[in-house]
């Protein structure tokens, strides 16, 4: 009986961390109690919540934001108006409205679609993150081969993967510490 308790609480951890399920679907399709799966979900300092947190901030998803992040900056960049150092003057005019002084013959551009600085360093942080995150492995990239391994060794040996799963969970939690 002990056996078929495992294999709900693992059933119901797959489905809480992998699914975007309810409590009540999960609870359902586990076969448990929403009150079991809820003491389960806050078993081990919330250990599930973290999982779950990890696997939706994966790897993937960071690094597709921050793409789109340098897009959207690269973009404003390259459609951004000139601005020549004449614009930023206030210009005197006469009674009929026309400007009083010339418009110099060299008139330095002082904003145009080249990056500013800050741009330039914001540029950089976002490349940098990105090679970074290429390449590490996240949380969500282990769990996700763990659990694969795991299903694979279920089907040769069920109580190998147990053991298996036992070790794993305690390696997961030791990498969100």
């Amino acid at each position: 009986m002990g056996l078929k308790k495992t294999e709900q609480k693992e059933y119901a951890k797959f489905l809480y961390t992998e699914k975007n399920l309810t409590q009540k679907e999960i609870a359902e399709k586990a076969d448990v109690t929403e009150k079991t799966l809820i003491k389960w979900i806050g078993e081990n300092d919330g250990e599930w919540k973290k999982l779950k947190k990890s696997l939706l901030t994966t790897k993937p998803q960071q690094i597709k934001m921050l793409y789109d992040q340098l897009a959207r900056l690269n973009d404003d960049i390259l459609n951004r108006a000139t601005v020549t150092q004449s614009m930023l003057k206030p210009v005197k005019i006469d009674k009929e409205g026309n400007p009083t002084e010339a418009k110099p013959e060299y008139d330095p551009i002082i904003l145009s679609n080249v990056p500013t600085s800050k741009e330039a360093d914001t540029i950089i942080k976002i490349t940098n993150a990105i090679n970074k995150l290429e390449g590490e492995t996240s949380i969500g990239d282990s769990v996700n081969v763990g659990m694969d391994f795991c299903e694979f060794v279920r089907e040769i040996d069920f109580a190998q993967a147990q053991k298996f799963s036992e070790f794993f969970d305690l390696f997961i939690r030791q990498q969100l510490q």
